[in-house]
């Protein structure tokens, strides 16, 4: 029992913070405390939004279906792409056109949306991957939340897929081709008077509104 308490007695002095001393003399160096890192492991920091703005124009570009305008930075880069595109054979007489904006693209991670911010709000497309391309591409409704966003948005014009933001100037080219994609305002009204014309259920049995190509 007296051996015990003589080997206990420099623990118990060194958890009172007391200096405990070797038989030699020396003394016993006290124990460091535990580091934080020691307890868990340190959070590794989230991945920041690389933005990267753009100077540049917009002039009108080639297209096979359709009409098309192109964002071209000062050192020739073609940034974005908007198309009003025709729709093709098989849409049938009076399909609606619709708008298409491609933007490169080269994340790990292929997006689900293509977000567009402006002065005049905010919209959401669904997007796709173009992987030989190295470009995003999303294709939208012209009487869309986003289609509204472009048509009167002014200033700067962000273009978001993940974590990379892409800042040019908007244009009144950017306006002019998504008013000039939109259907003629006579189309509008008799697809209203018609909709209203229909008997009850009507609309319901044939499967309601045709779906618009893409919108968001």
């Amino acid at each position: 029992m007296k051996e015990f308490l003589i080997l206990a007695a420099p623990l118990a002095l060194v958890a009172c913070g007391a200096d405990v001393t070797q038989a030699s003399g020396d003394a016993m160096p006290a124990p460091s405390p535990i580091a934080a890192s020691d307890k868990a492991e340190k959070a590794e920091p989230a991945p920041e939004k690389q933005v990267t703005q753009f100077a540049g124009s917009w002039s009108d570009a080639e297209a096979t279906n359709g009409q098309r305008i192109v964002f071209t930075s000062e050192s020739g880069e073609d940034v974005i792409s908007l198309t009003c595109q025709d729709p093709d054979a098989f849409a049938g007489e009076g399909a609606p056109k619709a708008l298409v904006l491609s933007r490169p693209y080269e994340g790990d991670e292929a997006p689900t949306q293509i977000g567009l911010l402006t002065s005049a709000g905010n919209g959401a497309i669904q997007a796709r991957v173009l992987e030989e391309e190295g470009a995003v591409t999303g294709m939208f409704d012209t009487r869309s939340q986003a289609a509204r966003s472009l048509a009167n948005g002014r200033g700067d014009l962000r273009v978001v897929v993940g974590l990379s933001e892409y800042v040019v100037p908007t244009d009144a080219k950017v306006a002019s081709l998504v008013e000039a994609c939109r259907p003629p305002i006579e189309d509008v009204v008799k697809e209203l008077n018609a909709a209203e014309d229909a008997p009850d259920g009507e609309e319901a049995e044939s499967g309601g509104a045709p779906e618009t190509p893409g919108g968001s």
